[in-house]
C-alpha cells in the first residue's frame, strides 16, 4: 500500500512531506512523491524538492517513489489512483480567505476519490521536525476508527502526547445557564464512549487525555484552545462537500486554516 505526498516545489509542500515520511514509516507504507505537471509550478524546484525528500527517506529506510503525471489534473489523478492501492493523499494548501480556492486541495476534496485526504496548512516549519503535543478535535464522542488511527499514527511517529479535544455544541443562550449536574452527566457519557480509544492508546504506548468544552462556535473554541494550550499540531475531521455548498459560506475549517497560529491538518475520510 502507498501514501501520496503531492509535491509542487514549494516550501509548504516540502514541509508537509515530512509529516508523510513519519506516517509512512510507522505504517510501513511506500511513499509516493506525486507531481502533476502544469504551467504554475517550476519543474526545477519540484525536482530539487523531490531529491531532498528522497534523500531523507533513504536515510530512514522508508520506501519511496516519484511519479510525474501529465494532462488535466482531475483525469490524471483519478487514473493514477485507480491503478494503485492508496491509503491517503497528503497535500499542502496556502493561507487564503477560502483555503482551497483554485488549488489542488480543492480538486481533491471535490472529485470522487476512494481514498482518504489530508490537507495540510503549514504555519510553523520549525514544528514539523520535532513536536511534543498533537490535538485531535472532535464533536462530542463522534470519533471514527479511521480518524483515531490517523491521529495515533502521527502521535506515535513523533512520540508525542495526544489530546482529544471534545467540543459539545450548545446555543449561546444555553451556554450562559448550563446546569452543572447535567453538564457532568453529558461529559461522563462522552468519556465512557471514548474509553476504548484510551485503551488502544495505552497499547500503543503514547500518553493521551481528553479535554472538554461547550461551545456555540467550533472554530473560535479551537483557536482559543490553541492559544491556551501547548499543542504543536491540530487535526480536524472534515467533510467532502459539493462545490456549491462548500463555497456558499465560510466553513469552520476555512476559518481555522486562515487564523490558526500552528499547523493544521484537515482530514477527509472517503466515507465522509
Amino acid at each position: 500500500m502507498k501514501v501520496i505526498a503531492a509535491i509542487n516545489g514549494s516550501i509548504a509542500a516540502e514541509s508537509m512531506a515530512f509529516y508523510v515520511l513519519k506516517y509512512a514509516q510507522v505504517q510501513n507504507l511506500t511513499l509516493v512523491l506525486l507531481h502533476i505537471e502544469n504551467k504554475k509550478d517550476n519543474l526545477d524546484d519540484v525536482e530539487a524538492s523531490i531529491k531532498r525528500i528522497t534523500t531523507l527517506a533513504y536515510s530512514q529506510d522508508i520506501k519511496i517513489e516519484s511519479v510525474f503525471l501529465h494532462g488535466l489534473p482531475k483525469q490524471a489523478i483519478k487514473k493514477f489512483i485507480s491503478s494503485v492501492h492508496v491509503d491517503t493523499i497528503f497535500c499542502s494548501t496556502r493561507r487564503n480567505k477560502k483555503f482551497t480556492t483554485d488549488s489542488f486541495s480543492e480538486l481533491l476534496i471535490k472529485i470522487n476519490l476512494n481514498v482518504d485526504i489530508a490537507v495540510v496548512h503549514i504555519v510553523n516549519i520549525n514544528n514539523i521536525m520535532d513536536l511534543s503535543n498533537i490535538t485531535l478535535s472532535i464533536n462530542e464522542d463522534k470519533l471514527s476508527v479511521k480518524k483515531f488511527t490517523f491521529f495515533a499514527t502521527l502521535a506515535s511517529a513523533y512520540k508525542a502526547d495526544g489530546e482529544i479535544y471534545s467540543l459539545s455544541s450548545i446555543s449561546r443562550q444555553k451556554l450562559s445557564i448550563v446546569d452543572m449536574h447535567e453538564a457532568r452527566e453529558r461529559l461522563s457519557a462522552i468519556n465512557y464512549n471514548l474509553k476504548h480509544y484510551m485503551k488502544l492508546a495505552n497499547l500503543m504506548s503514547f500518553n493521551i487525555h481528553i479535554k472538554h468544552d461547550f461551545t456555540y462556535d467550533e472554530a473560535d473554541s479551537i483557536l482559543m484552545h490553541i492559544v491556551k494550550s501547548n499543542t504543536n499540531l491540530v487535526i480536524v475531521g472534515a467533510k467532502r462537500l459539493s462545490g456549491t455548498l462548500f463555497f456558499k459560506k465560510e466553513m469552520p475549517i476555512e476559518k481555522l486554516m486562515r487564523e490558526a497560529s500552528i499547523n493544521i491538518i484537515a482530514y477527509y475520510t472517503n466515507e465522509d
